[in-house]
């Protein structure tokens, strides 16, 4: 967390508990792993009632059990309830704090992260999924008898004080968690393992302590299991299959891949082609797909007349471009340029073919590929950034041009590679709309794995649209004793950089479509290659400017 953002915390914090003299060591964070106004004011609240003080030493309490991370959850969970009933009659406004982060749980932009969640805490998942409907007032009936006994008794009781409060905590954690105090602990020596990169609802950090080695009390910060280790790997692709659709390759292709890609500062990561979720497949997570796909739908109709005039537009430049460049052929016809000696010959009638119209034949092998980052910075401008690319596809489809949609997220420790549309696939919106943001962009991995999908038959051109801020949760790995590096700033845009380069001297063109105000990392990754783009509904125009400056090149 950066200083002022944190600062900006300890102030919620401190006017929440009305007391400017503690210096707060929680800190609640989001299913995006943002610093959460709600929780972070609730946090402060309870310091109120029951003080900084006595807060810490309840979650000090088991700092050192190899759960630790599920109690935190559930910690906070009785702590909301508890002071939001104390306290919303005197704040009224916390009413609709709590609705909005309700609604903002259940937003479909976390969907990924919720089901992590689930696999990780499902206990915690079935509870707040239960409370975030309830709160909402929508029927939530998924809980199983035990799950709904559980809900049913999990909150604390009115007559709790400061002085109470860790009995209380500690008492409804052995009836519904199995918390046991003497539970074993974690070695000291033993570093925090993270089974999952996705913070999950809730991240309780302990301040002044790096997020990666929690070192306060005697143990680590996260479940460790080294059991069924093999199991939740499986599980996690089976995951990724469920969200981003079937491999594009069988077991033991992926596996070569992987060995021949994902080394040196990669070599704990993964790589995963896919062409993205079959609406005939029902094993894959049809509901969410549907619902992204239904979203950019319903942003197209807002506007279709606009959308229509835009293709129409770019296919009539195209079109002009190419009968500048491409070579011509003629036919006969009814209408066209008049061929005087067939006319004089043939007997004049509404049939006669004596006119001759030119044929434009652009070079076959001239591709384009329309590379979009789908990392969830670009959540907000998810439904635009599709329908600049269908735009786009359908104009250079029009003129005959092949080109191809592709995507690519980092989501836990796998890049995942989508083919919205291939080259010999119609511009069909519903494929192509099947573009959806989450997770971070490992840009370097993509990029190295790029040449996977090139032939190298023909022309290619690739426009990127992108921010020049590559970053990822995993680190880039050391050669080595080295020390890994964050995967972010200098060591993430010389990875990136270093692949980038090694395309241009595979003759691939790499254009880059700028969306942030990162110029000097564009200036490094893509030299003079790249605009910036000021709306983003300006993709399919700036674009089309570029491939018709570049046919002309080529041919």
């Amino acid at each position: 967390m950066k200083s002022h953002g944190k600062n900006r915390i300890d102030n919620l914090q401190w006017a929440g508990a009305e007391n400017y003299n503690f210096s707060p060591v929680l800190y609640g964070e989001d299913l995006a792993g943002n610093p959460d106004f709600y929780l972070n004011l609730i946090l402060g609240l309870a310091a109120k009632y029951f003080g900084a003080d006595t807060l810490e030493r309840l979650f000090a309490s088991w700092s050192g059990q190899m759960q630790r991370e599920k109690y935190d959850l559930f910690a906070l969970y009785l702590l909301e309830e508890a002071v939001y009933r104390r306290e919303v009659d005197a704040r009224p406004v916390l009413s609709d704090l709590r609705r909005d982060f309700a609604h903002r749980f259940l937003d479909d932009a976390h969907d990924l992260r919720r089901r992590t969640l689930a696999l990780r805490v499902p206990l915690f998942y079935a509870m707040e999924m239960k409370r975030t409907h309830d709160i909402l007032g929508r029927p939530y009936k998924k809980l199983n008898k035990k799950e709904t006994a559980i809900y049913d008794v999990l909150r604390l009781p009115e007559d709790t004080t400061a002085e109470n409060l860790k009995a209380h905590v500690l008492d409804l954690f052995a009836r519904c968690l199995r918390y046991r105090e003497r539970t074993r602990r974690l070695p000291p020596w033993l570093p925090a393992i993270h089974l999952f990169s996705i913070p999950g609802y809730i991240s309780i950090e302990r301040s002044n302590v790096p997020g990666m080695f929690h070192r306060e009390g005697e143990g680590g910060d996260m479940p460790v299991v080294f059991n069924f280790l093999r199991r939740i790997k499986k599980d996690r692709e089976e995951e990724i299959e469920k969200t981003f659709g079937r491999n594009l390759f069988s077991d033991e292709k992926s596996l070569a891949l992987n060995r021949a890609i994902c080394t040196e500062g990669h070599r704990k990561s993964r790589i995963y082609f896919t062409r993205g979720i079959d609406e005939k497949d029902k094993s894959q997570d049809q509901e969410l797909n549907a619902r992204t796909v239904r979203r950019h739908l319903m942003k197209f109709q807002e506007t279709k007349n606009s959308y229509t005039r835009a293709i129409s537009d770019l296919t009539r430049a195209f079109k002009l471009k190419l009968a500048s460049v491409t070579t011509t052929g003629g036919e006969t016809a009814r209408r066209g340029k008049l061929i005087s000696r067939r006319a004089f010959r043939a007997e004049i009638s509404n049939r006669a073919a004596i006119f001759e119209r030119k044929n434009l034949h652009p070079a076959p092998s001239f591709r384009v590929d329309l590379i979009l980052d789908a990392s969830a910075s670009l959540l907000a401008m998810e439904s635009t950034i599709a329908i600049e690319a269908y735009i786009l596809s359908k104009s250079l489809e029009n003129n005959g041009i092949q080109n191809r949609i592709l995507c690519y997220q980092t989501v836990e420790d796998t890049t995942v590679i989508t083919i919205l549309k291939d080259y010999d696939d119609g511009a069909d919106m519903k494929k192509i709309f099947r573009y959806k943001s989450m997770g971070w962009n490992r840009d370097g991995l993509f990029f190295k794995a790029y040449p996977v999908l090139l032939d190298g038959k023909g022309p290619q051109l690739s426009i990127v649209l992108t921010d020049a801020n590559p970053c990822d949760f995993h680190p880039l790995m050391g050669k080595g004793l080295r020390l890994n590096k964050s995967y972010f700033e200098e060591p993430a845009l010389d990875d990136t950089a270093r692949y980038l380069d090694a395309l241009a001297r595979k003759n691939v063109k790499i254009l880059a479509l700028l969306n942030s105000d990162h110029v000097d990392n564009a200036e490094k990754l893509f030299h003079h290659r790249f605009v910036k783009i000021q709306k983003i509904e300006q993709i399919a125009h700036v674009a089309g400017k570029w491939i018709q400056k570049e046919l002309v090149k080529m041919n």
